[in-house]
């Protein structure tokens, strides 16, 4: 498994959509390439929270969805971790700026931050873009993008990530104008910190991702599905070293 930067994808994005993204971080060839064949009409990116490698590997049943996507010839990279935190680690994803460059810590941080994601360079290019994540995530970036659907955050965790699912499912649906989507379940995530049984949450995730890997399919599109940082487990902790990232890239049909 070839192994990138997390920092490439914005990047690869900003080469495919022709626009000028400031950051040292270079374009995937691959994944260009794979974009030039397929033309896709609408891009999804799909960040899972604590979506690590080994989740990925143990959970493959559960999470057979995208195992799927790269049996079907999908594309699968290792990045390394690029933060400990979901903030500045999709800030990173989307800017493809460190976190010690980009200095985005908190949600609130981006509403004064001259730094500028992907998907608002695209929306200021003309380039429809949407986001379907928390309020706290998605109210600095209302106004900066075509569409912003922020979604409350709840301790039911499983019927938050079925209502970011229809709502991402919603715009490839009905707003065909948008080109480039970003997405985050966090049942992962949830299921981690609260010690609860990770297989249950990765089926959770593969249930949510089949439909929209469905609802892609269906308009021709591709997905960027990633995690954002290693999942915070306690047996982690005594572990050395940080889990991979995996990185899939694939036109689901």
């Amino acid at each position: 498994m070839q192994t990138i930067s997390l920092l490439q994808i914005a990047p690869t994005l900003a080469a495919y959509f022709v626009v000028a993204l400031h950051a040292s971080a270079r374009p995937v060839r691959q994944i260009l390439d794979m974009m030039t064949v397929h033309k896709p009409q609408v891009v999804v990116l799909a960040v899972i929270d604590s979506l690590d490698l080994k989740i990925y590997t143990d959970f493959a049943p559960e999470l057979i969805e995208l195992h799927r996507l790269v049996e079907q010839g999908g594309l699968i990279f290792a990045c390394p971790p690029v933060s400990t935190h979901t903030t500045p680690a999709i800030a990173a994803i989307l800017t493809g700026l460190s976190p010690e460059s980009h200095g985005i810590v908190v949600s609130e941080d981006v509403a004064t931050s001259e730094i500028k994601s992907i998907l608002e360079i695209l929306h200021e290019h003309n380039i429809p873009t949407a986001a379907v994540l928390d309020t706290n995530g998605a109210q600095p970036l209302e106004g900066r993008m075509s569409y912003v659907i922020g979604i409350e955050n709840r301790e039911d965790i499983v019927a938050y990530d079925a209502e970011i699912t229809a709502h991402t499912i919603s715009i490839l649906a009905n707003q065909h104008e948008v080109q480039l989507t970003l997405t985050h379940l966090r049942s992962i995530d949830r299921f981690a910190h609260r010690g609860w049984d990770l297989r249950a949450a990765a089926g959770v995730v593969n249930e949510r991702m089949r439909e929209i890997i469905r609802t892609v399919a269906e308009r021709n599109g591709m997905l960027f599905i990633c995690g954002d940082h290693e999942a915070h487990l306690p047996e982690r902790k005594a572990a050395s070293g940080q889990q991979p990232i995996p990185l899939i890239v694939a036109a689901p049909v």
